[in-house]
């Protein structure tokens, strides 16, 4: 059977890979027709038009152009000419018409890719030129070495005077010895730089930061950022380029309304909880937002980020109505990078880097740990269990195999693990045909101390290969095609114990249990039990390796329409992905022994506790997944006078199958189908106002409960645009207030970790356990009901918004702010109100969850260029509180233990007051559980029967995700150096330490490590009250380790997430070297945390600390333009 899958896995990689090429074969045969055909801007050129312009400005002429008759025009609106007034009357070729209009302002245009491009003319003064013979030249380029073509360059003092770049982004111009130049071009910052008899110069020109014209990325399509009504947030692409191999961890602390914690640093599994705008239900698994990559539904955790041009989150039911019943967590779009029309660009990254734990948990050594279980004993009545000639021996360090004192963080752990990432992407294209490649490497190697002697890999670690390729074809004036493939293979390696058991025992094994191993390379392990050796869990039980890999493709058309009506068009989309699985597990236990004493001659004499496996074990479970996605959409847009229209209708439907499923329940497809739509108008770009809907459902639910419908809307007021406003619109280019409401859905259904299907149909299985009769002693067997039909249907989140956005002339300063408020209802969850005396096997279920979230998430950036020095301040700040509204919970005995109010996932515990100073405050208090003395907890008796016990806990803490998440950062650029820095924190968050390694001695003398600290404890001598342990006992014959305040921890952090540092070769070098752009970064990751937490990383949120550690990185690396 395991053969057969492997060779259909086999035949199915061959034949997509035969897909694959035939796919790449046609599209390149296309792109080498489509190369020589005329461009889309030219075909519209070409056309005759028939226009009569009365003493309009020359803006409103051009904007004419583009609504009117469909000619894709790029120009700044910032430039003084377009005020002009023309008079202009003409029925003629359109070139001819632009060229008769702009000639009047010395401008003229050029043709590019898909658009229009206005440029001023080259004109050289000649009584300038005869006044002052010498010339200027000059090389001007992007910030990431992308050499300019067509930047205008003028003399400020005289416009006129003036040329624009070539394709190698030079230029020469006759100048004066005094006065600045003007550099400008569509979608850069425009640049003044004084001549000052330079004649060289090597200009860098900085991206326009989002402007009110700017086109943002929406919910199944795109819109002008100015006219949003909806709430989102984007982050640019540059910023999520740091050492981590999972794209999630590169989101902490930069985008306002997303949470996101990373609860683990294993290589290969270290994807980080994301939240936006916290969690709205039971389940964190039911709060995971819908992720799309170039449209289709897809994870972003194996996303390269050198691959991604755009990363935008939508936040409200404004933004993410039109998906409907997966809208309800929010929505991330992430758009993968394209080729630019020009000659093929290179661009090559590479860094190497090094990891370390950004926590190391320290243990007490064997003599502390010994001392302290002494006192144990003793502080019990009992006799002491290590005698001070063993404790001398483990001191003196004489005898280390028979007396050991084993630090096991440093018997698993290695100081250094190892990093690296290389990328290399190619793009180029004509004005027909446009292509991006990227490829890149990622390789990890992991912590884990390694046994030369054993002949398999044991080391964790993870490799991973992506590419990602973009073709865009303008088939015609009216026709665009669009082709990715993407995908992936990654490989990863671990021991054969899971790291959940490698760290539980890193906690569990005492340091003088035994050593780490015996000096005849033996194993040592308890007499009984499993093994828990944590170095050997590490090194001898063998391995697992798995195999994943995926291969994403979409195809899209576009047609324009406007033989129908002008401004309106369809778009289709296909995407198939294939996802598998494979990993081969080869485990065993290994021998151990125990050491007994040494005989005459010295020699050590061994107990064998365990008889292990000769060979490794075999097994190999496998996954896999194929995905169809499919999309048809009609969009329509214009513009009539001051009024902006736009509107959608589109169908889409997926398709998802698990190709290794083993029953018919797994076999059933994953489907979804829906109708959206939306519209919008805006008023002078001052009123705005749209309208969302999505209609959809899923197979999950019954027949009559499959589709629903969820509509939204949202209005926009830019207040800026108003007459009344003028006096400060030098000041403020814009201010803008927004509001939304609308519904959504989440068509997923869980118990609690457990996704459930079909919960609309019974599911009868065969059972024992019927009693029957007076004694109850007899055992029927027959049907029983394990789940029960239910109508299910999906959660349903009201969503409304209010915000505002402010921007600054020059962009010097933007400020978003919104406020939010949600109720979720309908949430899936087990009937906790039906008493056991009606009999039922299992609880039913049932859509009976309330929840209210409610919040604010903000984001300012503040820039400003100083001659050669540029400063950015940037910030973001998200905070939301949830409150369970109903979870069906019987009416409980005292109103505390309600969790009606609460917060979701906020814990029950007991109030500690401090610790017992006398036996007689323990007579005339409350009745502690076990045998209470001076110097264990005292506990608040809530409910004040007398004594403590589960009615006296209270709501504590805030549990395990932050209310509070912020990011800042400092950038600043300084000629060719170039520092970015980002600080992220947390508050409102706690985590209650709990286990063996964290409560000294809580099941018994043989089982826990003690933490560094343990000598702050009560005693008889130290009898404070600020202690961390009290009264230390063996066995935890009391209360003292019960969920309490005592042990709960605040868990605020900052940390320094990321660094770079980065140097830009001088320009002469790269010349010589043919290169174009070339720099040289340091990189850092993690690499300072402050917090009140101490003990492990603060971000794990595990109260045991037994997870893998998240990991530091420090990198350098080289990156290349040509």
């Amino acid at each position: 059977m395991q053969k057969k899958r492997h060779n259909y896995r086999i035949s199915n990689l061959f034949q997509i890979m035969r897909i694959s090429f035939m796919l790449w074969c046609l599209l390149f045969t296309t792109c080498i027709v489509f190369a020589s055909n005329k461009s889309f801007g030219q075909k519209e050129l070409d056309k005759i038009i028939h226009v009569d312009f009365k003493n309009i400005s020359l803006k409103d002429a051009l904007e004419q152009l583009q609504t009117k008759y469909l000619i894709p025009l790029a120009y700044s609106n910032e430039d003084n000419s377009l005020t002009s007034k023309i008079n202009y009357s003409a029925h003629k070729q359109a070139k001819y018409v632009l060229k008769d209009i702009l000639q009047t302002q010395n401008m003229t245009y050029e043709v590019r890719h898909d658009f229009v491009r206005l440029v001023r003319k080259t004109v050289v003064s000649k009584t300038i030129f005869s006044q002052q013979q010498r010339e200027i030249t000059g090389s001007i380029s992007s910030a990431d070495g992308e050499l300019l073509a067509g930047v205008s360059v003028s003399l400020k003092e005289k416009p006129t005077v003036g040329t624009t770049t070539d394709i190698n982004g030079k230029f020469i111009l006759a100048v004066p010895n005094s006065g600045t130049l003007v550099f400008e071009m569509v979608g850069y910052k425009t640049i003044e730089v004084p001549i000052n008899n330079q004649r060289s110069l090597n200009i860098v020109m900085e991206i326009t930061e989002a402007g009110l014209d700017e086109v943002v990325v929406v919910g199944f399509g795109t819109q002008r950022k100015i006219s949003l009504v909806g709430a989102q947030s984007t982050v640019e692409a540059k910023n999520l380029q740091v050492p981590v191999a999972n794209l999630t961890n590169a989101l902490a602390g930069r985008i306002s309304g997303v949470v996101s914690v990373q609860r683990t640093g294993e290589p290969g599994f270290d994807d980080a909880g994301i939240w936006i705008r916290g969690i709205s239900t039971f389940s964190q698994g039911l709060s995971e937002p819908l992720v799309l990559v170039d449209g289709a539904p897809r994870k972003m955790s194996n996303v390269d980020p050198e691959d991604i041009e755009s990363f935008t989150v939508l936040k409200d039911a404004a933004a993410t109505a039109v998906y409907g019943v997966r809208g309800a967590n929010g929505v991330v779009i992430i758009k993968t990078k394209g080729g630019t029309p020009g000659k093929p660009k290179f661009s090559f990254r590479y860094y190497e880097g090094l990891t370390s734990l950004t926590t190391r948990p320290e243990f007490a050594d064997g003599i502390t740990y010994m001392r302290m279980s002494n006192e144990a004993l003793t502080n019990r009545g009992a006799v002491e269990r290590y005698s001070e000639e063993t404790i001398a021996k483990t001191a003196s360090g004489e005898d280390p195999y028979l007396y050991p004192n084993v630090n096991w963080m440093d018997a698993v752990y290695r100081d250094f693990g190892r990093q690296r990432r290389g990328n290399l992407n190619v793009n180029g294209g004509s004005d027909r045909v446009t292509y991006y490649v990227g490829t890149s490497y990622f390789d990890e190697k992991g912590l884990y101390q390694e046994d030369p002697a054993v002949n398999y890999n044991q080391q964790v670690g993870y490799k991973r290969y992506n590419m990602t390729s973009n073709i865009n074809i303008q088939a015609s004036n009216l026709t665009k095609i669009e082709l990715g493939i993407q995908g992936y293979l990654a490989n990863a390696n671990y021991p054969g114990s899971g790291q959940r058991d490698i760290f539980e025992d890193i906690w569990m094994v005492t340091p003088v249990l035994h050593p780490k191993v015996f000096e005849n390379g033996t194993v040592p392990d308890q007499r009984a039990g499993s093994l828990v050796n944590p170095y050997a869990q590490v090194t001898q039980t063998g391995y697992a390796n798995q195999w994943r890999n995926q291969l994403f493709s979409n195809l899209r058309a576009t047609q324009d329409l406007p033989f129908i009506t002008k401004g309106l068009s369809a778009t289709a989309m296909f995407s198939f992905d294939v996802y598998n699985y494979t990993s081969m597990r080869r485990t065993k236990r290994p021998d151990s022994f125990l050491a007994i004493g040494r005989d005459a001659n010295g020699e050590m004499q061994y107990e064998q506790t365990y008889v292990g496996e000769r060979f490794l074990s075999f097994s190999s479970p496998n996954q896999g997944e194929r995905t169809i996605y499919i999309e048809g959409a009609l969009n329509y847009k214009r513009i009539f006078g001051n009024h902006n229209t736009s509107g959608m209708l589109l169908f889409n439907k997926s398709d998802r199958v698990d190709t290794q499923a083993e029953t018919l329940e797994e076999s059933l497809p994953f489907r979804y189908m829906g109708l959206s739509g939306r519209a919008t108008y805006s008023f002078k770009d001052r009123y705005f106002t749209e309208v969302n809907f999505g209609y959809n459902g899923a197979e999950n639910f019954a027949p009559e409960n499959r589709y629903g419908f969820f509509p939204s809307f949202g209005v926009a007021w830019a207040l800026s645009e108003e007459p009344f406003m003028e006096n400060i619109k030098n000041t403020f280019s814009l201010i803008k207030l927004r509001f939304s409401h609308g519904k959504v859905g989440n068509s997923k259904i869980m118990i609690g970790d457990e996704e459930k299907r079909f919960a609309y149909l019974s599911k009868i299985t065969s059972a024992t356990g019927y009693s029957f009769g007076k004694g109850r002693n007899n055992n029927f067997g027959g049907y029983n009901v394990d789940e029960y039909a239910v109508s299910v249907t999906w959660e349903t989140a009201v969503k409304s918004n209010l915000g505002v956005d402010i921007q600054t002339v020059n962009n010097e300063l933007n400020l978003q702010l919104d406020f939010f408020k949600e109720r979720r209802s309908g949430i899936f969850l087990q009937r906790g109100s039906v008493p056991s005396y009606v009999g039922l096997q299992s609880q039913p279920t049932g859509n009976l969850g309330i929840i209210d979230n409610k919040g604010f998430d903000a984001s300012l950036t503040w820039n400003k260029k100083f001659n050669d020095l540029f400063v950015q301040l940037r910030g973001n700040v998200t905070w939301n509180r949830n409150k369970i509204v109903e979870n069906d919970q019987p009416t409980p005995l005292y109103p505390w233990l309600d969790e009606r109010g609460m917060k979701v996932g906020r814990r029950l515990g007991l109030i500690a007051l401090g610790l017992f100073e006398s036996e007689d405050e323990i007579a005339n208090g409350p009745l502690h559980p076990g045998t209470v003395k001076p110097g264990d907890i005292k506990f608040q008796d809530t409910n004040g029967d007398g004594k403590i016990d589960d009615f006296d806990e209270m709501p504590i803490g805030y549990g395990t995700i932050p209310e509070w998440v912020y990011g800042f950062g400092l950038s600043f650029t300084y000629k060719s150096f170039s520092i970015s820095s980002l600080f992220q924190g947390v508050g409102n968050v706690d985590i209650m330490m709990s286990g063996e390694g964290v409560h000294p001695f809580s099941v018994s003398l043989s089982r826990g490590n003690l933490l560094s600290n343990i000598e702050d404890r009560w005693t008889i001598d130290n009898p404070r009250q600020d202690v961390f342990y009290p009264r230390l006992s063996d066995g935890s014959p009391n209360g003292n380790f019960s969920n309490s305040t005592w042990w709960l921890k605040n868990g605020k952090y900052l940390r320094l997430k990321d660094l770079q540092v980065a140097y830009q070769l001088p320009k002469n070098f790269v010349n010589s070297v043919n290169i174009s752009n070339a720099n040289i970064f340091f990189a850092g990751y993690n690499l300072l945390t402050w917090s009140p937490f101490k003990f492990w990383d603060v971000e794990l949120g595990d109260g045991r600390g037994t997870r893998y550690p998240n990991v530091k990185t420090y990198s350098v690396g080289l990156n290349v333009n040509f």
